[in-house]
């Protein structure tokens, strides 16, 4: 079951990563690469033993997550750069949460997931609850037609949808 959550996670991450990209390499960059970087944490964290400690990922991904906000000028932010933003401070939540305790006698330390530990995992999940909420919330806003009648780009609502997706997973391989 664990595999298939990866997989479904890891397939969602690349989703989430393909809609910024459609827009421009390197225009949207503040857009797809901390996306990016969530992917490879996660693909870190999931996979394999870990080259990276979780929590370096844990704080790599919490330093990231203003990024799609910040180097974005004003006209061009909207919900979708809001849902990156959360998405990863969901995601450097769930991760946090997860790791390991020191005294875990676990064969797996350095797997990101292995069971809620740690510090208010709780609250990462009723986050994670609430951006997966939003995502779909945005996903529906953005199949709707906009003020000149016509359909966005169903990229977004991928997207969204796909965040939820890889919200989704990591709540059920945490508990």
């Amino acid at each position: 079951m664990h595999t298939i959550l990866s997989v479904v996670m890891l397939a969602c991450c690349v989703l989430g990563i393909l809609g910024p990209m459609r827009e421009g390499l390197v225009r949207n960059l503040s857009q797809w690469g901390p996306m990016a970087l969530m992917l490879v944490a996660m693909a870190d964290t999931t996979v394999g033993p870990g080259i990276v400690p979780g929590v370096v990922w844990g704080l790599l991904l919490l330093l990231t997550a203003p990024l799609p906000l910040m180097l974005l000028p004003k006209d061009r932010r909207g919900g979708m750069e809001i849902h990156r933003s959360l998405s990863l401070v969901a995601m450097f939540a769930l991760l946090v949460t997860t790791l390991p305790s020191p005294s875990s006698s676990s064969v797996h330390q350095t797997h990101g997931h292995s069971g809620l530990g740690g510090a208010n995992p709780v609250l990462a999940v009723a986050l994670a609850a609430a951006v997966i909420a939003y995502s779909i919330v945005l996903a529906a806003r953005t199949l709707r037609r906009n003020g000149r009648g016509h359909r966005r780009h169903a990229s977004a609502s991928l997207e969204a949808i796909s965040s939820a997706g890889a919200l989704g997973a990591m709540v059920l391989m945490a508990v």
